[in-house]
């Protein structure tokens, strides 16, 4: 199944929760009621295999329900388990909370087979996380409806340019073929976000980036820009990305960890340079891991990587559009006065027990008086979200939320880590303004 069949059902699944199993799968079940949700996520997975054509760049829409508000979307990999009766009905589906191999094989199932085995069924799967929170009833009335936004999404995969090396072009040049496609207005609109996707490629590099098959950490994988828009009017703009990258504190040895600056202090970098850079315009964040080939010099522009054990390091990637006509060295000058600076914080929720739980901690969260003070200047503001993978040993909380912030790792087995799960962590990432810089716990 393609990412662009799942996209196109969400629509559907979004107005009618339905049980009745179908293409796509809407982990909607613990959905809040609008009149106290601030803030959640659904989730869409497809479960059995479908012929379809597609193209590898191929536009499509999501059409969301009026009620709903778009925050973000994010295409991550987990295993989701599902069970179904004798006739076809959905009897039990969840997400859950960690990835591990298995012996399923998604793509040789369908629904009759899904049916037969009368017992839960696991998949490894890339899912669609729609953030989403209620709109803003007082903005409206009966006569003013809220605009129901097009979401569409195209991804852009790195060309070879040497078949004899299997070397690809950098994520510059990539960049350099988003902003063509922009100028040519082939993307109108506001750009939501930029996500550097980890696809796993054959063995001669060939890759399908729109398969929902999740096959992390082994292997060759090649990064592709998945962009996501909302559509509009055509933008003055063009779209950049900035790396933050750990500094390597301690060098480490055959039994000794490196170490490197935390997750939190590249933060504090990011920020720093988004508040002296206030005419570009931030739209994402996101945590990249990268394989670690030298201390010294860290590529984060390589698009391709041979997967297996070893170590990585975890960088910051940020993407923001700037005017079209400004060159890459943003210049302060202006005829108009700049936009405030956006000073950038971000909370950390381990994905510990269950989806439930974790969505709760979000809500509460979001339902701090620091979003909704009486003077703007003080307000927080939300950004956009993300759903980190995070390797450890155990579940524990604390072992969780120390991993969370580490920037180092040995993703697969090594005489560092000898056995690792992956776990989840989810972040948002908000602007707390001049006067919150200094107040945020």
């Amino acid at each position: 199944m393609t990412s662009s069949f799942m996209i196109n059902s969400i629509q559907q699944r979004l107005m009618d929760k339905v049980s009745r199993i179908d293409n796509i799968v809407a982990f909607d079940d613990d959905l809040p009621p609008k009149s106290v949700c601030r803030l959640t996520f659904v989730d869409f997975a497809p479960i059995f295999k479908i012929d379809l054509d597609h193209g590898s760049e191929k536009l499509v829409n999501i059409t969301m329900v009026e009620v709903w508000d778009v925050v973000c979307c994010e295409t991550i990999g987990a295993n989701v388990e599902i069970q179904l009766s004798v006739g076809g009905l959905i009897e039990r589906k969840r997400v859950l909370t960690t990835y591990a191999m298995g012996d399923t094989d998604m793509e040789a199932l369908n629904l009759e087979a899904l049916v037969h085995l009368r017992a839960p069924v696991v998949f490894h799967v890339k899912l669609l996380r729609l953030w989403v929170r209620p709109f803003d009833t007082r903005e409206y009335d009966e006569k003013v409806r809220p605009i129901v936004p097009q979401i569409q999404f195209r991804d852009f995969e790195p060309k070879i340019v040497d078949s004899s090396s299997n070397r690809f072009e950098s994520i510059d040049e990539v960049v350099a073929r988003l902003n063509g496609a922009i100028n040519a207005e082939e993307i109108t609109g506001k750009v939501l976000s930029v996500q550097t996707l980890a696809c796993s490629a054959g063995h001669n590099w060939e890759i399908d980036s729109q398969s929902t098959r999740y096959q992390p950490w082994a292997g060759k994988t090649v990064f592709v820009l998945r962009v996501i828009w909302m559509l509009g009017p055509i933008q003055d703009e063009e779209v950049g990305l900035t790396d933050f990258v750990p500094q390597c504190l301690v060098g480490g040895g055959m039994f000794k960890r490196p170490q490197f600056e935390s997750q939190s202090c590249v933060l504090r970098k990011a920020s720093k340079w988004l508040s002296e850079n206030p005419e570009i315009n931030f739209f994402s964040a996101m945590s990249v891991y990268i394989k670690l080939k030298s201390i010294a010099s860290i590529d984060t522009k390589q698009m391709s990587v041979t997967r297996g054990t070893g170590h990585y390091v975890r960088f910051l990637r940020i993407a923001y559009t700037k005017p079209r006509k400004v060159s890459a060295n943003i210049s302060l000058n202006s005829t108009l006065p700049p936009p405030p600076p956006i000073y950038l914080e971000h909370r950390v929720f381990v994905l510990h027990k269950d989806y439930s739980e974790i969505k709760h901690a979000i809500n509460d969260f979001i339902g701090r008086d620091e979003w909704r003070t009486a003077h703007e200047q003080y307000n927080w503001l939300l950004l956009n979200c993300e759903t980190v993978p995070i390797f450890a040993k155990n579940y524990l909380k604390t072992t969780l939320e120390k991993n969370t912030d580490r920037s180092f790792q040995a993703l697969l087995s090594s005489n560092l880590n000898l056995s690792l799960t992956q776990y989840y962590a989810l972040k948002l990432y908000y602007d707390v303004g001049y006067f919150g810089a200094s107040m945020v716990p």
